[in-house]
């Protein structure tokens, strides 16, 4: 069996939240405050209910759901319910009190847990927790004792004291609590062979009395006996006349489970291979002395040790591991290595709940396993990519380029994707210049740099029309229309006698009349003024209808991108390119332009500052392209437009960028 849903219900800032589970591993990530720690509390709260002793419980009135945007509003009842899927005969054997039949369909059968915490007023005005619990469906239908206690969970907390944990005699120390669950070991022999030994309760009394032995010498004995003499001398003295106090000392109960209390957690200073079999050269590092990353990857595999002692020896039914932020401190190589282990663990028969907020492991997250939490307007929302509308192909894109900080989109508050390098260097500055309530930063938006145009993938993560399907906050694609993009290809045709050759020639014949630029962008063409190419005088009205149809029409790159838009997914796209846009909006915006590029190149020589915006913009592309040094120049314009007033004053945004970043921040 494992918990194949959850529901929580005014439970701290959740108002109301629906979960799916899978059967082995679950990463649930998202932003701070976003539900992660209430909806693990929620999963100890009600897992815990076959424990005589409870750390954890609802707090009274801290714990109701408030409704921010309404003053004195009522506390309405905690819910919390929980579906496991049964997956063996056992599970509907063992815990036949949570048993629920559909009425409609008999063969559709779970087992679940259902709570119910609210807040009444005593005669006397003041306010009382009640609560009531129950199996299956109906309230009343009590929870055998003994069912509960099949339900099984360990739990790791965020900056948890792994040195204190791991400590001997340490309350709820994991190590301990794997030697006392034993019920095997393994010894060699004296023929030199691996042998299985029972650790029944007679074997563990015998392994004790060995103990008790070696100490029960004269010399010890009589340690212990002065030492007792010295407190009983004082209390003797202190205490009223025969009334007082005796104690009685000795070094340890020696039984079994006292024993495995005070075993240490040491990490060994040399390799074994070094010390050629003499280990009682063997020296050791104590716990104090790690650093707090390598004790929290002793705890937590002490943890897992535990869990699967107990899964193999079939002390409770049900397993689960609850870890928040297991990337506490640790670096990111080792944050990879355990969570991959994590990951590994399919056939362990526990379910693991993980919670993070680490770009690193999101990015080495199996897709499936994600479980997004977002908060937006004060509701949290949650959505599972295992049930996303991103095909096969989608996710296998996303796994291999979802690397750290692409995957920081998952706890951002609104996302903007762009082409390349030049829009991530200067979108942060243009968004200042917009005004303080833009930044980027301040809003929590995150800016990814796609390095290409596959938006898709990542699109289908805020366009489905399925509010269940999309992540909740809001997107913008900025890329290219790439409006007159063409290529010899579009003039092939079989009955103007046009072959891929003769194409060719045309084409180039084109670039040569300066109708082509060397973006492959039509330039300096008009539909309406006769068009004569020498050479190709019996072609050029076929020419002509081929430029003016290529003339306005956006690429077919560019129309699948702008299909993308929908729900909370904006797609802008600039008539030109990024750097073109940027030089024709304003003289101004042109002169610091090309300013910045006479710097970088002294001896650059620019055409006539008479002509047209539209030229000087030409010039400047084919200038960049030539070079190659389009991330240089943003580089080099971000910092001019940060570093100097005069520039950001007069420095115009194109609506178009204008419009991408509203949407984000705004929703408009």
């Amino acid at each position: 069996m494992f918990l194949e849903k959850l529901n929580i219900k005014n439970f701290r800032g959740i108002k109301e939240l629906n979960l799916n589970f899978n059967s082995s591993v679950n990463i649930i990530i998202g932003e701070n405050n976003a539900g992660k720690s209430a909806i693990i509390d929620a999963l100890r709260i009600c897992l815990s209910i076959g424990k005589q002793w409870k750390d954890i419980g609802i707090k009274n009135d801290e714990d109701f759901h408030i409704n921010v945007n309404e003053i004195n509003s009522p506390l309405e009842p905690i819910e919390f319910g929980l579906v496991f899927k049964i997956e063996t005969p056992q599970d509907r054997e063992y815990f036949q009190s949570l048993l629920w039949q559909n009425p409609d369909d008999p063969t559709d059968v779970n087992l679940q847990i259902q709570a119910r915490y609210s807040l009444e007023t005593n005669p006397k005005g003041n306010l009382v927790l009640r609560w009531d619990i129950w199996g299956g469906q109906n309230p009343g239908q009590r929870i055998k004792p003994e069912e509960a206690q099949l339900l099984f969970y360990s739990y790791l907390e965020p900056l948890r004291n792994a040195e204190l944990e791991l400590r001997p005699y340490a309350k709820g120390n994991k190590v301990t609590s794997l030697f006392k669950e034993m019920t095997k070991y393994e010894k060699i022999n004296e023929a030199g062979e691996n042998e299985e030994v029972e650790l029944n309760i007679d074997k563990k009394n015998q392994l004790a009395n060995t103990l008790q032995d070696v100490i029960q010498d004269r010399d010890w004995t009589g340690v212990v006996k002065t030492g007792e003499s010295f407190v009983n001398e004082h209390l003797e003295k202190a205490d009223i006349r025969k009334k007082e106090s005796r104690v009685h000392l000795k070094l340890l109960e020696y039984k079994y489970d006292n024993i495995v209390k005070g075993v240490l957690t040491r990490k060994p200073v040399y390799e074994e291979e070094l010390l050629n079999g003499d280990f009682t050269q063997q020296k050791y590092f104590d716990i104090s002395q790690n650093g707090l990353g390598e004790n929290n990857l002793i705890l937590a595999s002490s943890v897992l040790g535990d869990l699967k002692n107990r899964r193999a020896e079939q002390i409770e039914h049900y397993y689960a591991l609850l870890i928040e932020e297991p990337e506490a401190h640790l670096h990111p190589q080792k944050q990879n290595s355990f969570f991959n282990y994590l990951s590994s663990l399919k056939d362990l028969g526990v379910q693991i709940f993980v919670t993070s907020h680490s770009p690193t492991i999101t990015a080495k997250s199996d897709l499936d396993n994600l479980l997004v939490l977002q908060k937006q307007d004060d509701l949290i929302s949650n959505f599972a990519l295992k049930k996303s509308e991103l095909s096969s192909n989608n996710k296998n894109y996303l796994r291999k380029f979802l690397d750290v900080t692409k995957s920081q989109l998952f706890f951002s508050n609104g996302t903007i994707m762009v082409e390349g390098i030049s829009e991530a260097l200067l979108l942060p500055v243009f968004a200042e210049i917009m005004g303080e309530e833009f930044n980027l930063d301040k809003n929590g938006i995150e800016l990814i740099n796609i390095n290409g145009v596959a938006f898709e993938p990542f699109a289908k993560l805020y366009n489905s029309e399925d509010a269940s399907k999309r992540l909740s906050a809001f997107c913008s694609i900025i890329t290219d229309n790439d409006k007159g993009l063409i290529a010899p290809k579009h003039f092939l045709n079989e009955e103007q006698n046009i072959d891929k050759s003769k194409a060719k020639l045309i084409f180039e014949k084109l670039k040569e009349l300066n109708i082509i630029d060397t973006n492959n962008r039509i330039i300096n063409f008009d539909n309406n003024v006769d068009l004569v190419i020498q050479g190709y005088e019996v072609e050029s009205d076929y020419i002509k209808e081929v430029l003016n149809i290529m003339f306005d029409k956006i690429s077919d790159r560019a129309f699948k991108v702008n299909e993308l838009t929908g729900a909370n997914l904006k797609v802008v796209l600039a008539e030109n390119t990024f750097e073109y846009e940027l030089m024709v909006v304003g003289s101004d915006n042109s002169k610091i332009m090309l300013g910045v590029y006479k710097r970088m190149h002294p001896k650059t020589i620019f055409i006539d500052s008479e002509e047209s915006l539209h030229n000087k913009a030409i010039d400047l592309l084919e200038k960049l392209k030539s070079n190659k040094d389009k991330s240089e120049f943003a580089q080099n314009l971000s910092l001019i437009l940060e570093s100097k007033e005069i520039f950001r004053d007069r420095f115009i945004i194109p609506d178009y960028i204008q419009n991408s970043i509203r949407w984000v921040i705004n929703r408009e």
